[in-house]
């Protein structure tokens, strides 16, 4: 005898870690793209809405000014929380999965360039010695 037991809805559709990571990554796309359009809307916002007060006052360009600039302390703020909801997400990403290695390592192109000039410091010292020689005889 069969039984056909369906899964739990959990179990079917996975939590999120049992996801591939792509999809996180997309998700922070998701999230953090709209951040130019949420400056450029604050700002406009608040320019646009003092043109707007100060035509139906007549205390032109004054409110337009204070809109502005209360838009542009908006935009700050939204880059602000962004970045503080990126900071709290790269931690717990770091308690989870570890930190990773780094991609590059400036270190390692400084050793390099260290390298590359000591060779040329010693053919430059070679082609010196040479000369030197070729005078003397």
């Amino acid at each position: 005898m069969t039984t056909n037991k369906k899964p739990a809805p959990s179990a079917s559709r996975g939590s999120r870690y049992d996801r591939p990571r792509g999809l996180d990554n997309w998700r922070g796309v998701g999230s953090y793209g709209t951040l130019g359009l949420e400056i450029v809307l604050c700002i406009c916002v608040g320019f646009f809405g003092g043109r707007w007060l100060d035509g139906r006052f007549g205390t032109e360009p004054w409110v337009s000014i204070v809109g502005f600039v209360f838009g542009i302390g908006a935009a700050v703020k939204s880059v602000h929380r962004a970045m503080s909801e990126m900071r709290v997400e790269a931690e717990r990403e770091e308690r989870e999965h570890g930190n990773p290695l780094p991609r590059y390592d400036a270190r390692d192109d400084e050793q390099k360039s260290r390298d590359v000039r000591a060779e040329n410091d010693d053919k430059n010292d070679d082609k010196a010695e040479n000369e030197d020689k070729g005078s003397d005889a």
